[in-house]
C-alpha cells in the first residue's frame, strides 16, 4: 500500500466514523472504522518504519487516538465482537481495557460489561477497583496449585483503620478505630502469608508494592479472637480500595491485601 492511498483510506474510515448518527448500527460501525484503521496503520508502520506521528498529522488526527487503533487491532487480530450472548459492546468498552495486557483479564471484562448491561462508566470503576483480580482470588481460579488463603472460621473482629507506616510486605503500623471516638495504635501482621525480609530484592518489592496500594483511604482490618503471633502482633485480614473510605464498599469490593501480595509472588502461604 502506498502511503498516499493509507492516508486517504484513513480520512475516509475516520470521517466516516465521526459522522455515525447513534444507534447500534453507529456503534458497529465505529468498531470496525476503528479496528481497520488499526490493521492498515500497524501493517503500514510495520513495512516501512514510518512514524505514527506522520501519519496522524497528515490525517488530521492525534497521535493517541491513532495508537488506540493500533493497539485495539494488536488485541484483537483475528476480528472483535460486537456482542456477546445478546449483549452489545461498543468502542467505549473496547477502549477501557486497551492498556490490560492480560487477555483473560479483557475476555473477563467484555462478557460480563456484555452480560450485565454494564455502561463504559461502570466498567472503568470495575477495572479501577480491581474486579477481576478480587473474583479470581476469591473463586479459586489464579495459580494452579492453590496458594488461595483460606478463611478462619472463628468469631471476627472488624475495625476501620488508618495506615501509619508499612514495616515490611506483611507487617503495619495502624491507627484502628475501636469505636466510641478512640482509636489505638497497634503494629499487625497479615495473616496467612510470609513475605521475604526487607532489605532483599523481593522483600523491598512487597514493601514498595504495599505502601503504593495503601497510598489513601482507609483500611479495613478483621482480627481473629486469641490469635497473635510470637512477637505479639495480631494477625489480621486487610481489605482497601484506593481513595475510598466508605466502610462497607470497601469490605464488599475492596481488594485482599493477603491475597494480594501472594497473586503477585511477593509472599509465600504459610497456612
Amino acid at each position: 500500500m502506498s502511503y498516499k492511498k493509507l492516508i486517504t483510506g484513513l480520512r475516509s474510515l475516520l470521517e466516516a466514523a465521526d459522522h455515525d448518527e447513534t444507534g447500534s448500527e453507529a456503534a458497529r460501525a465505529v468498531l470496525k472504522a476503528y479496528w481497520t484503521a488499526g490493521r492498515d496503520i500497524y501493517a503500514y508502520t510495520r513495512e516501512t518504519g514510518e512514524p505514527i506521528k506522520n501519519i496522524a498529522l497528515d490525517v488530521g488526527a492525534a497521535k493517541g487516538s491513532l495508537e488506540k487503533y493500533v493497539r485495539f487491532y494488536r488485541h484483537y487480530p483475528r476480528g472483535y465482537k460486537e456482542e456477546i450472548n445478546g449483549g452489545a459492546l461498543n468502542w467505549s468498552h473496547y477502549a477501557a481495557l486497551l492498556y490490560r495486557m492480560d487477555k483473560k483479564a479483557r475476555e473477563f471484562y467484555l462478557k460480563d460489561a456484555a452480560r450485565q448491561g454494564w455502561s463504559s462508566h461502570e466498567l472503568r470503576r470495575r477495572i479501577r477497583n480491581n474486579y477481576y483480580e478480587n473474583r479470581s482470588s476469591a473463586q479459586g481460579l489464579k495459580k494452579k496449585g492453590s496458594s488461595q488463603l483460606k478463611p478462619v472460621t472463628q468469631q471476627l473482629y472488624t475495625y476501620a483503620a488508618d495506615v501509619l507506616r508499612v514495616v515490611d510486605g506483611d507487617t503495619l503500623v495502624l491507627d484502628i478505630d475501636v469505636g466510641f471516638f478512640t482509636t489505638m495504635e497497634h503494629k499487625v501482621r497479615l495473616r496467612g502469608i510470609n513475605c521475604p525480609e526487607k532489605g532483599t530484592k523481593k522483600g523491598d518489592e512487597a514493601k514498595e508494592f504495599v505502601e503504593k496500594e495503601l497510598l489513601s483511604g482507609i483500611v479495613i482490618i478483621r482480627s481473629y479472637k486469641s490469635i497473635t503471633e510470637k512477637f505479639g502482633r495480631y494477625l489480621v485480614d486487610l481489605w482497601y480500595l484506593k481513595g475510598e473510605t466508605d466502610k462497607e464498599r470497601i469490605l464488599s469490593e475492596g481488594r485482599w491485601l493477603n491475597q494480594a501480595l501472594l497473586d503477585n509472588g511477593l509472599a509465600r502461604k504459610v497456612e
